[in-house]
């Protein structure tokens, strides 16, 4: 016995008075719309025999299918095999349960575009839910697409519709739980799944969808939208038809796809969009130049008029315009050029390395003295993030990836790293341990993951946790009043062990370099320094006398210093201990000196006196400068190399 009944509520397959015979509801107590409750010998039930596959009320509807989306072809495979639960029949044994459908990836990565590709294929009613619809009214639109078959639900940036700032986020999450078993609920009981599409986009499936909603029969239909590689980046630049000349055209989208690395979609149609500005303002302003030349009447000597004939169809000839289109200069160009998209490259960053710092301070070797041994396994580092795979593999099962960069505060660990960044050329995300753990439950360790995930659709790139030591301590510190800097409170043992998930997944960070620094190595979690998560642990030791001379050197370059190579190894010989750091502000104390005697003597110091930074003056700024740098300090460095050296 049926409790309630609808206008297209199927019967499928029943014995009525002669042979098998199916039956959809056609109309309730007269209305084509709304739910009722039967009642036997109340509730007037008209009935007709279903529509042909494809066809509402006899009408033939449009496929339900997505084509014609370049560059996605794995994913459009997978999203229609999802979209084709809602029209082809169920032959399977037992009961089908019903799919919604979740479209996620970055921004830019086409799943807008994806659910207006849905909802134009005209198979059904569509309807689409806005961040900003009322309680009631998203219940209302289930209710009329489960009643007005065949229908599409669209819903884009589900994270926006159940914003932890809405006030009945909860309630809202309910609803859709709701109305999603509903069309379980009817593929249970009526053998088939309800023609209703819900397809939904977001960020990130695993932490914008909540977990209530990726129960069985509700969003769990999941397709990832990733950046396009270098395939899929030429198959999105060839669809927006670059105007170029044909025999230009090949060259220039195998140019352009090879340097468009970490673009998305949206970045590549910025970059084409950004190209045809610059070429059709290039055409327009040589246009206006040769509408204003004077005359040939007026100003053209007659003996050069060839030559100025000449000149101007040679211009005509390179703007492409035919000979009735120079009479008028009235056209624009047929064709633009490569240079166009090449100046467009420049200005048109990819979105996904807005927020980070994609260009680090302009740091290289050169400007760090010493440390030979740090640059060797730095640059090995590099390299292989860049190697391919099957060089590697001949002398590695899994490539090191990890680096950790450990000793006294001021030896040059960050400029390492800034240098590295400089000079490889990888795309640089750069994180402060302390910043991750300021934010609010639960945020930190989503931080983390998208930080690596971003890293991976942008390798070869290079993470850099500074100070990792204030979210990597020893577990026992946390929430045990141990050592442990990270606050000793939950948050900081979640984003470690988020931490460690993360590293050690490195058979899929390929091309992902993660370098950390940190003046408190006995302060990390034994599990992060294993093989395979930091696989190499460099010790960064305060500057030898070789390499204080050298950053003497250099600083001695960059401003006027009144000293010569003997002045510089004297001063290297008296600042044994000193930090990098701290070589360097003995020379900003001197700089400070020698600008206080100038400023003195401005008014009365002869022309040929020499004025700078003197001997005396950094001297005296070594005197005064203390050492932070103890022995004490270096010996325990050197006792927890010993207990954790590799080789």
């Amino acid at each position: 016995m049926i409790e309630h009944v609808h206008a297209g509520l199927t019967f499928k397959n029943l014995y009525a008075r002669g042979p098998q015979r199916s039956f959809v509801v056609a109309s309730v107590n007269g209305r084509p719309t709304g739910n009722a409750r039967y009642l036997d010998g109340k509730t007037k039930v008209s009935i007709g025999a279903p529509s042909p596959a494809g066809q509402v009320d006899g009408v033939p509807q449009e496929k339900l299918e997505v084509t014609g989306v370049r560059g996605l072809d794995t994913q459009i495979e997978k999203l229609n095999d999802l979209l084709s639960q809602f029209t082809d029949p169920w032959v399977f044994k037992g009961k089908p349960r019903y799919r919604g459908i979740v479209i996620h990836g970055g921004h830019g990565t086409g799943k807008s575009m994806l659910l207006n590709t849905i909802a134009a294929t005209g198979w059904g009613t569509v309807y689409r839910i806005q961040p900003k619809d009322k309680l009631a009214e998203i219940q209302d639109m289930f209710q009329k697409a489960r009643l007005e078959q065949p229908s599409i639900i669209l819903i884009d940036q589900l994270e926006r519709l159940i914003d932890k700032e809405r006030n009945n986020r909860t309630s809202v999450i309910q609803a859709l739980c709701e109305a999603l078993d509903t069309l379980g609920a009817d593929a249970q009981e009526t053998g088939e799944i309800p023609k209703v599409a819900v397809v939904v986009s977001c960020l990130d499936y695993t932490t914008d969808v909540p977990e209530d909603l990726k129960d069985p029969g509700r969003l769990t239909g999941e397709i990832y939208l990733p950046l396009p590689d270098v395939d899929g980046r030429k198959e999105i630049l060839a669809s927006f038809n670059l105007r170029v000349a044909p025999e230009e055209e090949d060259a220039l989208l195998r140019s352009l796809s090879e340097r468009t690395h970490a673009y998305n979609g949206k970045d590549l149609r910025r970059l084409v969009d950004e190209a045809e500005f610059i070429a059709r303002t290039r055409i327009n302003r040589t246009k206006r130049e040769t509408t204003t030349a004077p005359s040939t009447k007026d100003s053209v000597n007659h003996d050069n008029q060839p030559a100025a004939t000449e000149e101007v169809a040679s211009l005509m000839n390179s703007l492409q315009l035919s000979d009735a289109d120079a009479t008028t200069t009235t056209t624009t160009t047929e064709y633009f050029l490569p240079a166009d998209y090449e100046e467009a490259l420049r200005l048109v960053r990819p979105s996904a390395m807005h927020d980070v710092n994609l260009k680090p301070p302009p740091i290289h070797w050169s400007d760090i003295g010493g440390q030979a041994s740090v640059k060797v396994s730095l640059r090995r580092a590099v390299r292989m993030s860049t190697e391919p795979t099957h060089v590697l593999s001949r002398f590695f099962a899994r490539p090191p990836k990890g680096f950790l960069l450990y000793g006294p505060p001021g030896c040059s660990k960050t400029m390492a790293a800034q240098a590295m960044a400089t000079e490889s050329g990888l795309n640089f995300f750069a994180v402060k341990g302390a910043e991750l753990l300021n934010m609010y439950v639960g945020e930190s360790e989503r931080a983390v993951r998208r930080l690596f995930q971003r890293a991976r659709e942008v390798a070869p790139s290079m993470i850099f946790f500074d100070e990792i030591d204030s979210i990597a301590g020893q577990r026992s510190g946390f929430g045990h009043g141990g050592s442990s800097t990270s606050g000793g409170s939950s948050s900081g043992l979640n984003v470690l062990t988020t931490l460690l998930n993360e590293m050690d997944g490195f058979e899929a960070l390929t091309g992902v370099v993660v370098l950390a620094a940190t003046n408190r190595p006995q302060a990390l979690d034994p599990a992060l320094l294993r093989p395979g998560r930091f696989d190499e642990l460099i010790y960064v030791s305060p500057p030898d006398e070789e390499a204080r001379a050298a950053i003497f050197r250099k600083e001695a370059e960059k401003r006027q210093m009144l000293i010569g190579e003997e002045d510089i190894e004297r001063l290297a010989t008296i600042t044994d201990g000193f930090s990098g750091a701290e070589i360097k502000g003995i020379c900003a104390v001197a700089g400070t000196r020698a600008y206080d005697r100038y400023l003195k003597l401005d008014s009365l110091v002869e022309e040929d006196t020499p004025v700078g930074i003197t001997m005396e003056d950094l001297e005296l700024a070594a005197k005064g400068m203390m050492r932070q740098i103890t022995p004490e300090m270096i010996r325990g460095f050197e006792q927890w190399e010993k207990q954790f050296r590799r080789y």
